[in-house]
């Protein structure tokens, strides 16, 4: 009998909190716009109902929430990637709530953003990200999330491929509510 309630406790255990409690609802992730692979190039992009990272385009992945797709610019005559939000659900997308000087005033507008605004303007792809840049994301469950770039940076890699990231600090709303958890 004890055995079996070690199991049970077990299996609770590695299924984690998620089970029980949901998804994380705050947290911070970085997305890369760096490919990975061999022979069939994808990236990594974050899900927001299962707090994991999944690769995009792959077959045996589901679809994550968001990726960093990356926009080549040219800028002093030299190619750089910016950062750029792109969701693979094909739908909702991306709105842009407010652009800051520093990350101090980007924090408190995020902190403070409670519910989402109506009239907002959701793409499928953002413009160019940028860090101190508060975006609301409509996933393609229609749920809402709040996301607080921290930084973002153009970046290069072996072999001089470019590629960029950003740091993003995020509430997600899980039920579909415009209301965000405090």
């Amino acid at each position: 009998m004890n055995r079996y309630v070690l199991l049970v406790a077990l299996i609770f255990l590695s299924a984690g909190c998620k089970m029980l409690f949901g998804p994380d609802k705050k947290g911070e992730f970085r997305l890369s716009s760096e490919k990975s692979g061999t022979e069939t190039y994808y990236l990594y992009g974050y899900s927001y109902e299962d707090s994991e990272f999944y690769r995009y385009p792959y077959e045996q992945d589901p679809l994550p929430d968001i990726i960093n797709e990356g926009f080549r610019v040219i800028q002093d005559g030299e190619t750089i990637e910016l950062p750029g939000f792109n969701t693979p659900g094909r739908t909702n997308g991306f709105a842009l709530a407010g652009e800051f000087l520093n990350l101090d005033d980007a924090q408190d507008f995020y902190d403070n953003y409670d519910r989402v605004e109506d009239g907002l303007q959701f793409a499928v792809v953002s413009d160019i990200v940028k860090e101190f840049q508060v975006w609301i994301q409509q996933t393609s469950a229609g749920n809402y999330v709040k996301l607080l770039v921290k930084e973002a940076e153009s970046l290069e890699g072996d072999a001089n491929n470019k590629y960029s990231e950003v740091l993003i600090e995020y509430t997600y709303q899980p039920n579909g509510s415009r209301d965000f958890p405090n």
